[in-house]
C-alpha cells in the first residue's frame, strides 16, 4: 500500500494578487507552520485590483484602503521576492526568476493572473492607459484631474467603469467598441443595451459596432481614425479590451497551458505534482456545467484559496471547489451585481419589480427546464444578497422571480407598519 503523501514544508506562491494573498492567509489559518514564499515584481502589501478602476480612481479611497491583508505579509510570516517568475522546471521543482535567482519548492502555487491588452499606435508601440496596477490607476487619476475628453476603448467593464468616473468629473467621454452594445460579451445584448442607455443619459457619446483603423500620436493624446474615415482626438486614451493569462513563464515546463493554466476540480495543474492554480490564470473544470472555465472575478479567487489551502495540508482528503459565480462592476454611483452564469444563450428578461421603491433586475433562464442561470440586480444590494442564498439551491426562474417580488414588496409592507 503507497504511503499517503505528506503535506509541503515550503510552499512557493507566484503572485501576490487577490489569489495569492488569500492563499496565503489560508494556508496559515489552517495550520501551515512551514516556509512560505511569495514571488510578486510589485513592491509593497498585497492590495485589491477591481477597486482600481473604481472607487480608487474616483479619490474615493486611499491606497490603504485596497490592502489585503491586515498588517501585510509579515502578518503572515510570508517572504516576498520582488521579481518576475521566468521558467519552471517541474522535474527539479525549481523557479527561475529575472534576477537569475533559482526558487525550489515542495509544492507551487500559480496565481499569476492577467495581463492587459494593450492599444498600438500606428508607431508599433503601446499607447493609451490600461488600468491593473495601482500606478496605472495613479498615471490615469493625474490626468483626469487636469480636464480633458477621456476616450475608451472597449465595451467591457473597464472602459464602463472608467467613463463613468470619467462622467462623474465632468469630463466629455467617449467610448469605442465592436459590439453591438456595452458589457455584450459579459452580460449579453439585453441588459448590455440598458446599460448602454445609462451611459448615454449621462452623456457618454458611445461608438458601437466601431473599427478603429489607425491610432496616432498627438501630444501626450492620440488621434484615433475609424474605418470610414471619422477621425476621434483624444486627450486621454484608456484601453479595455481584454486581458491575457500570465503563463509565458511556464513554456516548455510541461504543464498544461490552454487560455489560462488547465486544472481539476481540485485545482490541481496537470503535468506536474504538487502544483496549483486558481484565480484568473486558472481554467479549472467546472463540476457543475462539467467543462473548463476561466473566471476572472475576486470571489472565484478568494474561494478557490481555501480550497488550495486545504489541497496542500491535506493531499489524503482532498476536496473540490464548487464555483458560486458572483461579481459587481459600480457605475454612475450604482451597484451592479451579478450572481451565476448569464450565458449568451439564455433567455433574458429585464424587469422592475413593484414596491415602495420599484427595483430593477435581470434574470435568464437556461434550458427547457427552465432554470435560473443569472440574476444581475442593479442598485439593490439587499436583493443580491437573496439571489446568491438561492443559486445553490438551483431554482427554476419562476421561484427565484416570486422570492424577489415577495422581497420587494416586502419592503413596502415594513414601512407602512
Amino acid at each position: 500500500m503507497p504511503t499517503p503523501a505528506a503535506p509541503p514544508t515550503r510552499i512557493v506562491i507566484v503572485g501576490g494578487s487577490v489569489a495569492g494573498a488569500r492563499t496565503a492567509q489560508a494556508l496559515r489559518s489552517q495550520g501551515f507552520s512551514g516556509e512560505l514564499i511569495v514571488i510578486e515584481p510589485e513592491a509593497g502589501e498585497a492590495y485589491d485590483r477591481p477597486p482600481l478602476s473604481k472607487e480608487y480612481l474616483t479619490g474615493v479611497w486611499s491606497r490603504a484602503q485596497l490592502d489585503l491583508i491586515t498588517g501585510g505579509w509579515a502578518s503572515v510570516d510570508a517572504t516576498v521576492i520582488p521579481a518576475h517568475a521566468t521558467a519552471l522546471n517541474v522535474q527539479e521543482r525549481q523557479i527561475t526568476l529575472s534576477d537569475g535567482e533559482v526558487i525550489g519548492y515542495d509544492a507551487l502555487v500559480i496565481a499569476t493572473g492577467l495581463s492587459p491588452r494593450r492599444l498600438v499606435a500606428d508607431d508599433g508601440e503601446p499607447i493609451g492607459h490600461v488600468i491593473a496596477t495601482a500606478s496605472d490607476a495613479d498615471a490615469l487619476r493625474d490626468q483626469l484631474r487636469h480636464g480633458a475628453h477621456v476616450v475608451a476603448v472597449g465595451g467591457g467593464f473597464i472602459a464602463a467603469e472608467a467613463a463613468s468616473v470619467a462622467r462623474e468629473l465632468s469630463l466629455p467621454v467617449t467610448i469605442i467598441t465592436r459590439g453591438g452594445t456595452l458589457l455584450e460579451g459579459s452580460l449579453g445584448a439585453v441588459v448590455g443595451a440598458h446599460i448602454a442607455a445609462t451611459h448615454r443619459d449621462r452623456g457618454v457619446d458611445l461608438r458601437t459596432d466601431a473599427r478603429i483603423a489607425s491610432i496616432a500620436r498627438e501630444g501626450s493624446g492620440a488621434v484615433i481614425t475609424l474605418d470610414g474615415g471619422e477621425r476621434i482626438h483624444a486627450d486621454v486614451l484608456v484601453a479595455g479590451i481584454g486581458s491575457e493569462p500570465n503563463t509565458s513563464w511556464l513554456r516548455d515546463s510541461g504543464i498544461r497551458v490552454d487560455t489560462g493554466v488547465i486544472t481539476d476540480a481540485r485545482c490541481r495543474a496537470f503535468g506536474a505534482a504538487g502544483v496549483y492554480a486558481l484565480g484568473d490564470v486558472a481554467h479549472f473544470y467546472d463540476v457543475h456545467s462539467a467543462k473548463l472555465r476561466r473566471v476572472g472575478h475576486w470571489t472565484n479567487a478568494a474561494d478557490q484559496a481555501t480550497v488550495v489551502a486545504h489541497n496542500l495540508l491535506h493531499p489524503q482528503d482532498p476536496i473540490g471547489y464548487r464555483e458560486a459565480p458572483y461579481f459587481w462592476s459600480d457605475q454612475f454611483g450604482e451597484k451592479i451585481q451579478v450572481a451565476g452564469h448569464p450565458d449568451q444563450d439564455a433567455h433574458v428578461e429585464l424587469l422592475t419589480l413593484d414596491g415602495p421603491i420599484p427595483r430593477r433586475i435581470a434574470i435568464y433562464t437556461h434550458g427547457d427546464d427552465d432554470g435560473c442561470g443569472a440574476v444581475v440586480t442593479f442598485g439593490w444590494p439587499r436583493g443580491m444578497v437573496a439571489v446568491r442564498r438561492l443559486m445553490p439551491l438551483e431554482p427554476t426562474t419562476a421561484e427565484m422571480l416570486g422570492e424577489l417580488e415577495k422581497l420587494a414588496a416586502g419592503a413596502r409592507l415594513v414601512a407602512a407598519v
